[in-house]
């Protein structure tokens, strides 16, 4: 068995950022450069209703609270 390297993600974190990723990336604005340029980091921020993500345009990270305005796909 290999010994995970500090800083890098374990398999369920990795499996849970690619389920929230294909729904919130590139859906959620970045709210300092308002680009859409923006990824999954971790689908639980500093609370469970809060999705950490990443500017890839301005490599800003922020919080995105999942009840904010509407989801991804929502019409």
């Amino acid at each position: 068995m290999s010994k995970q390297k500090q800083g890098e993600p374990t398999r369920a974190s990795q499996g849970q950022r690619e389920v929230f990723g294909d729904l919130y990336d590139e859906q959620v604005a970045c709210p300092w450069c308002e680009s859409k340029n923006t990824r999954v980091v971790s689908p639980f921020g500093g609370t469970v209703s809060e999705i950490s993500m990443k500017c890839e345009d301005c490599s800003s990270t922020f919080g995105w609270m999942k009840w904010e305005g509407k989801l991804p796909g929502d019409e």
